[in-house]
């Protein structure tokens, strides 16, 4: 299993994007007083891959599950990681920090990002607004960790259109995640 060091801009730009593994912190239960005794698969397989061993299903608040499947749902646009790289390498060069957004919600951090001074104009040379931004990062990171049987049983699984993308383009996969400060393993 990869796990990815997240440091700097990619810390604060995909901090929603674990929001499963926020989840996977939250008070669990065990899978016979969850879902009714089975052991459940995670719904986040790709590839065949083999799902988490003895992950269970986490309990998650409502905002947290919304925004969860609102994002593994969210269509990457075929372009979006040579934009989203451009974008990141950008935000770095003129060293522009979006504010934390750990623990917020989408629709938060969403704001949170537009009232960055610099950075809607950056977004926008690159054919982003900062709900398209945060919603293509986050859908980003958690196909990434889907991908990487990183997400917790019972969370939903990734638009089988992003993981075609994802397979159709593995070096911009590579690229974004280099940008970001999390070279692949």
């Amino acid at each position: 299993m990869t796990f990815f060091r997240m440091t700097g801009l990619s810390a604060l730009m995909v901090s929603v994007a674990m929001l499963p593994a926020a989840a996977a912190n939250a008070q669990s239960y065990p899978p016979s007083a969850y879902n009714g005794g089975t052991s459940g698969q995670s719904q986040t397989q790709i590839d065949g891959s083999a799902p988490v061993q003895g992950a269970t299903t986490p309990q998650v608040s409502p905002q947290v599950r919304a925004d969860t499947q609102r994002a593994m749902g969210y269509p990457l646009p075929p372009d979006f990681m040579t934009r989203a790289t451009a974008t990141v390498a950008e935000l770095q060069a003129r060293n522009i920090q979006p504010p934390s957004s750990h623990g917020a919600s989408l629709s938060d951090t969403i704001r949170q990002i537009g009232q960055v001074p610099g950075l809607a104009p950056i977004l926008q040379s690159h054919g982003f607004t900062p709900e398209t931004f945060v919603m293509g990062m986050t859908t980003f990171g958690m196909t990434l960790a889907a991908s990487n049987g990183q997400l917790p049983t019972g969370m939903p699984s990734p638009n089988p259109a992003n993981v075609a993308l994802f397979k159709a383009q593995p070096q911009q996969v590579s690229a974004l995640m280099q940008a970001m400060g999390n070279p692949p393993h």
